[in-house]
């Protein structure tokens, strides 16, 4: 449906170098990564609102170079939801049929069901500047839909939400996209949004395409770190492949420790290994069994608890950060300076292959 071919924009000091990239016909696509990474740059250039400098953005195989935002049936919300303050929301929803010239019946009835749709007939007549964040959300993408596009681009539209409110827009977004085979592309830099909602997503670091695949495979097998570090593996361990034997490898990390790891490598290559904090098992050091191929000890060296959740970091030589419940921690008194063990499987580790040197 979409497909950017080349793509290259420069914004002062910013460019978004050469992004090649294939939205389908509906996907729910995310687009992810840090702040200034791009992602706007590349929803406004879908959008008309940016021209590239070099290369082609195609839309149904049609390159949209010369069309206007208004000719191209794209719905956009903004993460600040940008509607205008001079008009209710029953006019704010309104606003781009009117803008298309649609009958007055037309408007009035597609305004009704949308409103219904989105539980905000109560506040038809109020001023964006009087609604709740959840309440602007909704007529922003009342808004959007009411044109009817076919394809809706959403730039952060959970970040502003409370966990509650957000909670139920995840669920609204998903019924949306599944009823009305709406392709949707979705900018955001939470990696929550992706798994709850994602087909597809694009990894965008420093105004370069990294990574495009579908959500599990990226979150499963990143290619690089950054995307690594970006996705959520908190430990990233940097070796020298030893030996590799069976689709086991064995990995140096220093200081005579070795992590056997699901992969395959040749000798001597320099690798990184990525391992979830979920993943490592930590227990106390007195008989603990286990059949992890991955065993180490060391005294905790940081500690901290966020609800339900503890974050245990051991030093084995190398930090290792774990996560265990608040209870187990408690239970086994899981403290700073306490020696510990901890373990995790060898098919638990991803491994990445890092650049020979020169």
């Amino acid at each position: 449906m979409i497909e950017f071919d080349r793509v290259s924009i420069a914004l002062g000091d910013f460019l978004l170098d050469e992004v090649s990239l294939s939205i389908k016909k509906e996907d729910y696509y995310c687009i992810m990564g840090p702040s200034g990474a791009g992602k706007t740059i590349v929803l406004e250039a879908i959008a008309g609102l940016l021209v590239p400098d070099d290369g082609r953005i195609l839309y149904n195989g049609v390159d949209v170079r010369g069309i206007p935002p208004e000719k191209r049936r794209i719905g956009l919300v903004y993460q600040d939801y940008s509607l205008f303050p001079h008009m209710n929301v029953q006019k704010n929803i309104a606003f781009g049929m009117r803008m298309r010239h649609l009958p007055d019946h037309e408007i009035t009835s597609r305004v009704r069901q949308l409103m219904r749709q989105f539980g905000i007939e109560h506040i038809a007549s109020r001023a964006p500047l009087t609604l709740s964040g959840g309440e602007q959300q909704r007529v922003a993408i009342a808004r959007a839909l009411a044109i009817e596009p076919e394809l809706l681009l959403l730039d952060e539209p959970l970040s502003a939400l409370d966990p509650v409110t957000r909670e139920q827009f995840i669920d609204e977004l998903r019924t949306i996209h599944r009823d009305q085979g709406l392709t949707i592309v979705h900018v955001t830099h939470d990696r929550r949004d992706a798994v709850s909602l994602g087909t597809r997503m694009a990894m965008i670091i420093d105004g370069r395409l990294v990574q495009e695949d579908r959500v599990g495979t990226i979150f499963s097998s990143p290619h690089g770190e950054q995307v690594a570090r970006f996705i959520g593996y908190e430990n990233i361990l940097n070796g020298t492949v030893t030996s590799c034997d069976g689709g086991v490898c064995l990995v140096d990390i220093g200081g005579m420790r070795e992590v056997a790891v699901v992969a395959g490598a040749k000798r001597g290559a320099r690798v990184a290994l990525c391992i979830r904090a979920d993943n490592i098992t930590v227990f106390k050091t007195d008989g603990k069994e286990t059949s992890a191929r991955n065993l180490f000890s060391g005294p905790i060296i940081r500690k901290s608890v966020s609800g339900s959740l503890a974050t245990i970091t051991v030093n084995i030589g190398v930090e290792i950060t774990a996560l265990v419940t608040s209870k187990s921690a408690e239970e086994l008194d899981l403290d700073i300076g306490v020696t510990v063990g901890i373990s995790f499987k060898a098919t638990s580790v991803h491994l990445i292959h890092k650049p020979t040197p020169v």
